[in-house]
This record gives C-alpha cells, structure tokens and sequence, in this order.
C-alpha cells in the first residue's frame, strides 16, 4: 500500500510542485496588506453597495470558498489525464497574479465595514476576516474570480461524468460565493465587475485555447 501511494505521489509530483504558487501568492498578498502601504487608495465603495444589506450568516459560504478549491482540484489531481488540473491551475494563478499587479500600481479599498458587530457567532466568524484581512486591495476579486474558475473547473469535469447534479450544486455554491462577498461587506461591486472581465480572458485562454506542453505530460 505503501509503494502505492509513493508511486502515485512521485508520478504526480508536478502538479505538487506547482501548488507551491499558492505559497508565493501569500507573501505577496502579506506584503500588499501589512507592509507595502500605499500612501493613497482610491476607495470603490457605491452608494448601491452601502444599500446593500449587511447579512452576518453569509460568512458560511464566504469560508466555504477555501474548502471550494479542494473540491475542484482534488479530483483533477486524482485523475490520469493532467490537462485539465493544469488548465484549472494555470487559470487560478495568472488571476491571483493579476490582482497583486494591480493591487500594487491601482491601491483600492471600501468604507464598508459597519463600526461594531453582534456576539453571534457569525458575526464573531466576520471578525476574525476582517482583522486578517484588511479592506484595501480589493479589486479585482479573487474571491469572485476564483470561485468562477473553480465552478468552471467542476462543472467541465462533471460533464465528463455524467452528473448534472453536481454542476447544478457547483453553480448554487459559486453564486452564494459571490453574494456572500457583498452581504459581510468584504468587497463592492466594482471589485465583482472586475473579476468578471478577467475571467472571460483567462477561460478562454485556459480552458479553449490551452494545450498541455510537453515538459508536464506524465
């Protein structure tokens, strides 16, 4: 069972390899939040995003997106044929990529945020967002973006398989997603707008234009 596993994990190991980006996106992000501080940011904020209503108990899904991820490269990462880990992959760093260029040239942040929050405990799940992540550096959303390309990912894959039931739970799980950004006040609508054009680009390249290279066919 053992040499199994080892042999499983050694055929795969540069689809491990290249997750390390995930690493490199959080020092960046770090340094974007704590220590490169803009001595302007150009505040996004709508009067149609302060009528937005602050709803706590959309922080469920807002954390669902970290288990979201799992749930579209975990299968890809199992699966024989590399393409479409790749594709996905490639899709979710050149964003992540493109936030932190524009995040450095273009500082942004909202006046969102209410004053005080309730004891509940979504309130108090809020809390711990919001002291680990600032409000600047919003746009374009990577929460947004993200999510996109992960239910792209899903839905493909699901295709493949024959279970429409699973795309329709991605698609119900990818909208919640994006409320979700709106209603604990994490991002505006802008920052959604942006995600949006984004993800036409990198879905096109990805997943209509991309073909694997030869140095990652296993």
């Amino acid at each position: 069972m053992g040499n199994l596993v080892k042999d499983f994990l050694l055929k795969r190991k540069k689809r491990i390899l290249i997750l390390l980006y995930f690493i490199v996106f959080t020092v960046f992000f770090y340094l974007i939040e704590h220590v490169w501080i803009a001595g302007h940011y150009h505040v996004l904020d709508t009067p149609l995003d302060h009528a937005i209503p602050f709803i706590p108990a959309f922080v469920l899904p807002y954390y669902f997106w970290f288990a979201y991820h799992v749930w579209a490269l975990l299968p890809l990462f199992i699966d024989d044929d590399p393409g479409e880990y790749y594709r996905t992959a490639f899709a979710l760093f050149s964003g992540m990529t493109v936030f932190i260029i524009v995040s450095i040239i273009f500082p942004n942040t909202q006046t969102l945020r209410p004053a005080h929050l309730g004891k509940d405990i979504f309130s108090k799940m809020i809390g711990a967002i919001y002291s680990a992540d600032t409000p600047t550096n919003i746009m374009p959303s990577i929460h947004v973006y993200n999510a996109l390309i992960a239910n792209t990912a899903i839905c493909r894959r699901a295709k493949k398989y024959h279970r429409a039931w699973e795309s329709a739970l991605s698609v119900f799980c990818c909208v919640m997603i994006i409320l979700a950004t709106l209603f604990i006040k994490q991002h505006t609508l802008y920052d959604l707008l942006g995600a949006a054009p984004m993800y036409i680009v990198f879905y096109y390249l990805f997943f209509k234009k991309f073909r694997l290279p030869g140095f990652l066919k296993e």
